[in-house]
């Protein structure tokens, strides 16, 4: 059942954007993106001391008043993207600000937070995920506030892929929360804009923005790796590795096998693309505030007929991982191959691979790092549990931290018949809760 919508609206920044900052140019990392959205969800607990309904509008009030003190640091969340010119005409249009609230008990809290059904999620974010900011009147970030009858709050955010990625969502949440919290944090944190001065775009010569041959929604379910499954699993490689690491290895090892049990025991190619996050790794570093598109692809391909191993394949992740490191550090030293030379070409390479029936290509993006579980509000109460919107890209895992901090959630994407294939692996049965 999806929640009734009280009101809609346009928050604009406090203050006015400066005519100098009025034109935003997209970078080449933005010129080569899909349109979409990434949507993030926050689940916060009731409080039972409190009158619901009289609580809400405050809460209500806190989050514009603070949307709107926060904006003018994000300037171009609140701008529009003119298709023609390849821009964000950051004329402070607002950004998109829904009430909604569950007016019975046919949703129950509680339920939704330990299933995280991604069509239930779906409700909880603005409808439009993909060809977005089409119009000239579509918001770059929308925000829901919805009320679960229990006093429960979900807080969404969905935010245009073509000028943000995750991490920039990360600090876009971080700042907003600790500015409406009154912890004065928001001030600390100094977000900034220079992707289009390292990574200058193409502009209208550019042609079109890329679009995605939209298939059908994949399947979308989360598998969760508690302490104990990490534990488990690390017990059996002679090395210690990441949290991250070990997963991407298990949840390859599925899919690999899905695709050769679906190639009649043989085995194709295998691509294995984990995204990683250039801030922190450039010389000089890019600020860990840094606002845009900023992530790398870190490719991998596996050739071999015989089957691969975990600890194979946290050792091939790893070395994909060291080598694009290695091409960051040098991406802007002199005598280096210089940006260009580090990011066309292997992105070429990998959609070219991702494009052909011959090659079986898995996707990772790491958002276990955004600090989703410390946005606090001010309402006394951080969030319980994290959701995210659609992914339209099949094979695609996005790994999130759970509350505890001490395991990983995995969201998964695929077609149909693939997840029915996926949650049958051995090792997946074996250290996933869904």
């Amino acid at each position: 059942m999806k929640p009734n919508i009280i009101s809609r609206k346009l928050i604009k920044p406090c203050t006015p954007t400066p005519p100098n900052l009025n034109k935003y140019k997209l970078s080449y990392m933005d010129e080569n993106l899909p349109q979409m959205n990434v949507g993030i969800i926050l689940f916060y607990p009731p409080n039972p001391n409190t009158n619901i309904p009289k609580e809400f509008r405050v809460h209500i009030h806190e989050l514009e008043k603070s949307l709107s003190e926060i904006l003018p640091q994000f300037y171009p969340l609140a701008g529009r993207f003119i298709k023609n010119d390849h821009l964000v005409d950051c004329s402070d249009q607002g950004v998109e600000f829904v009430e909604a609230e569950f007016v019975d008990d046919d949703v129950d809290f509680v339920d939704l937070l330990s299933k995280m059904e991604t069509k239930q999620l779906s409700d909880l974010l603005q409808p439009k995920f993909h060809q977005v900011d089409e119009l000239p009147t579509d918001p770059l970030l929308s925000v829901q506030v919805t009320q679960f009858k229990c006093g429960a709050l979900a807080v969404s955010v969905s935010v245009s892929h073509r000028i943000f990625d995750a991490a920039s969502v990360g600090t876009f949440i971080a700042a907003w929360s600790s500015n409406a919290n009154n912890k004065n944090l928001g001030g600390k944190i100094s977000a900034s804009f220079e992707s289009i001065l390292l990574f200058p775009g193409n502009g209208p010569s550019f042609g079109p923005c890329l679009t995605l041959p939209y298939p059908p929604t994949p399947v979308g379910k989360r598998f969760c790796f508690n302490k104990d499954a990490i534990v488990s699993l690390r017990s059996k490689l002679t090395t210690y590795y990441s949290r991250v690491r070990v997963v991407c290895a298990v949840i390859s090892k599925a899919l690999i096998g899905v695709d050769r049990t679906k190639q009649g025991g043989k085995s194709r190619p295998c691509q294995i693309v984990q995204a990683i996050n250039m801030r922190g790794r450039t010389i000089p570093p890019l600020p860990k505030h840094s606002c845009g598109n900023l992530s790398l692809s870190a490719p991998v391909l596996i050739t071999t007929d015989k089957v691969v191993g975990i600890e194979q394949l946290v050792d091939i992740l790893g070395d994909g991982l060291e080598k694009r490191f290695a091409d960051c550090a040098e991406m802007f030293s002199p005598g280096g191959r210089g940006w260009h030379g580090v990011i066309t070409g292997p992105m070429a390479d990998m959609v070219e691979k991702l494009c052909s029936d011959e090659v079986n290509t898995i996707m990772f993006s790491d958002w276990s790092k955004l600090g989703l579980y410390e946005a606090d509000f001010g309402w006394g109460q951080k969030p319980l549990g994290a959701g995210m919107g659609p992914i339209f890209q099949e094979k695609m895992t996005v790994l999130m931290d759970n509350k505890e901090g001490d395991g990983m959630e995995a969201w998964v994407y695929l077609n149909a018949e693939d997840m029915a294939y996926f949650v049958r692996d051995e090792d997946i049965k074996l250290y996933t809760m869904s």
